[in-house]
């Protein structure tokens, strides 16, 4: 068990890190111009928190089925929100960084 637990978590950590390389790599090679991206980002993300949100409320009767599944699911919604909101921050800060290269380098 403790084996397959490292092996998810190692998974989530990988996904998490090729996204975080996805997303600067996108941002970089960006056909529109960095607000635009970043609206559009914002804008995904927030809405793929949301629906998760949803799908995982549910009724006051369905609280007796609250196990150990459900509390590492929240677990990793949690964890993924956080990472989200980081990515996020990362974007804006490179957005930021492009923008004073661009200008610097105008001067």
């Amino acid at each position: 068990m403790e084996n397959q637990d490292k092996y998810y978590k190692g998974l989530f950590f990988g996904a998490v890190l090729g996204s975080i390389v996805g997303t600067i790599m996108g941002l970089l090679f960006a056909p529109r111009k960095g607000e635009d991206t970043q609206m559009i980002i914002t804008g995904k993300v927030r809405r793929a928190l949301d629906r998760a949100a949803e799908l995982y409320e549910e009724p006051e009767e369905d609280a007796i089925y609250n196990n150990e599944a459900k509390q590492r699911s929240q677990k990793i919604i949690d964890s993924a929100r956080d990472e989200a909101k980081k990515i996020l921050d990362e974007a804006n800060n490179i957005i930021k960084d492009i923008r004073g290269h661009t200008k610097e380098q105008e001067n």
